[in-house]
C-alpha cells in the first residue's frame, strides 16, 4: 500500500501535469493528437507526447554534421508508423496511401556543402517510405519560408520538413511565421518541422537544439552503424518543460530509447561523421564498407548518423 508521502507526490504530479494543460489552452492550444516518442521522461516534458499538426523549431550546425537532419528523419519514421497504426485500427479499415498517411513534403536548404542530400534507398534502410517523399527544390530561403502555410494547407500532406539555411530575420518576423503555420496546421491537421541554425524567435509548439553524440558499439555488429545517438535538448515546449537527454534510435525502429547512464553534460565533444573515404577499411566484426555512386540515382540525400550506404558526398 503506497504511504501518504507517495500519494502527495503522485497528486502533485497529476496537479502539475493539468496545470500545464489549462496553461496550454489558455495560450490558444487547443488539446489535439500527440505522438508517443517511446520515453516516458521525454514525453512527459512534451505533456504527454509530440504534438501533431502543429510546427516544431528543430536547430543545431546542419554545415557541420547531420544530426539534426537524422533526428527530423527518426521522428518522421515514428510518425509514419502511428499513421499506419491508425489506418489498421480504422473500421472499417481505410487503403494504404489514405489521408491519415499522406504525404511528407521536404524542402531542402539550397546550399548544402558538403553534407550530401536525401537519398531514397537510404531513408528506405531507415524505415521512412520513400514513395511518400516530395522534394520541393526553392533556391531561396525567403520565398521556401513564405510557402510554408501553402504548403501545409494543402490535402493531403501529413508532415512538412522545411530548412531555413542561415537566413537571417528579427524575433518579430519568425513570430509571425510561427503564428500563420500554427494556424494552417491546426486547420489541416499536418505537422511541420523547420530545420536550420538556432534563432531567436518564439510561438513555436516545441523548440529543440540536436547534436551528435558518439555511439560507442559503432562496430558491435555486422551491419556497420546501425544506431543513432542524439544530444537533445528541448529547450521550450507549450504546455510541458525543458529538458535535455541523450537518445538513440535503430533504423528501422518505431520509437526512440533513452541512454540514461550517460551524463551529457560531461561528455566530450563529438567530431562530425567521417568523410566516406575516411571510414575504416574493416574492423573487428565488421563487413567492407562500399559505397556506390548516389547522385546518379536521381535520389535528392541526407547526411546525419545514418548507415554508410545512406550517405552520398
Amino acid at each position: 500500500m503506497p504511504s501518504n508521502h507517495q500519494i502527495k507526490k503522485e497528486k502533485k504530479i497529476y496537479d502539475l501535469a493539468r496545470l500545464r494543460q489549462e496553461m496550454a489552452l489558455v495560450d490558444g492550444h487547443k488539446g489535439g493528437a500527440r505522438l508517443p516518442l517511446g520515453i516516458d521522461s521525454l514525453d512527459q516534458a512534451l505533456a504527454g507526447g509530440l504534438a501533431l499538426g502543429r510546427v516544431h523549431l528543430l536547430s543545431g550546425a546542419m554545415q557541420a554534421h547531420g544530426a539534426v537532419s537524422g533526428f527530423t528523419i527518426a521522428l518522421l519514421a515514428v510518425l509514419q508508423h502511428h499513421a499506419c497504426q491508425q489506418v489498421a485500427t480504422t473500421s472499417p479499415p481505410k487503403t494504404a496511401g489514405a489521408g491519415d498517411n499522406g504525404l511528407i513534403v521536404w524542402c531542402p536548404a539550397s546550399q548544402r556543402g558538403g553534407n550530401g542530400m536525401l537519398y531514397g534507398h537510404g531513408l528506405a534502410a531507415a524505415g521512412l517510405d520513400p514513395a511518400r517523399l516530395l522534394i520541393v527544390d526553392t533556391p531561396s530561403p525567403s520565398r521556401r519560408l513564405a510557402a510554408l502555410d501553402d504548403i501545409l494547407r494543402t490535402e493531403g500532406v501529413a508532415a512538412v520538413v522545411m530548412e531555413y539555411d542561415g537566413v537571417q530575420k528579427s524575433a518579430d518576423y519568425w513570430m509571425r511565421l510561427a503564428r500563420r503555420a500554427q494556424l494552417a496546421a491546426e486547420e489541416s491537421g499536418a505537422t511541420a518541422f523547420l530545420l536550420g541554425a538556432p534563432i531567436g524567435g518564439s510561438g513555436f509548439e516545441t523548440a529543440w537544439q540536436i547534436k551528435p553524440a558518439a555511439d560507442l558499439n559503432i562496430w558491435s555488429n555486422s551491419n556497420g552503424l546501425q544506431h543513432h545517438i542524439w544530444d537533445l535538448s528541448l529547450q521550450r515546449a507549450r504546455g510541458g518543460r525543458p529538458y535535455i537527454c541523450r537518445v538513440g534510435w535503430q533504423a528501422g525502429g518505431n520509437h526512440l530509447y533513452a541512454l540514461d547512464h550517460v551524463d551529457i553534460s560531461t561528455s566530450a565533444p563529438v567530431q562530425a561523421e567521417l568523410a566516406i573515404n575516411q571510414w575504416p577499411a574493416k574492423a573487428a566484426g565488421s563487413k567492407q564498407i562500399s559505397v556506390k555512386p548516389l547522385l546518379a540515382q536521381g535520389w535528392p540525400v541526407v547526411t546525419d548518423q545514418t548507415p554508410p550506404h545512406a550517405i552520398a558526398q
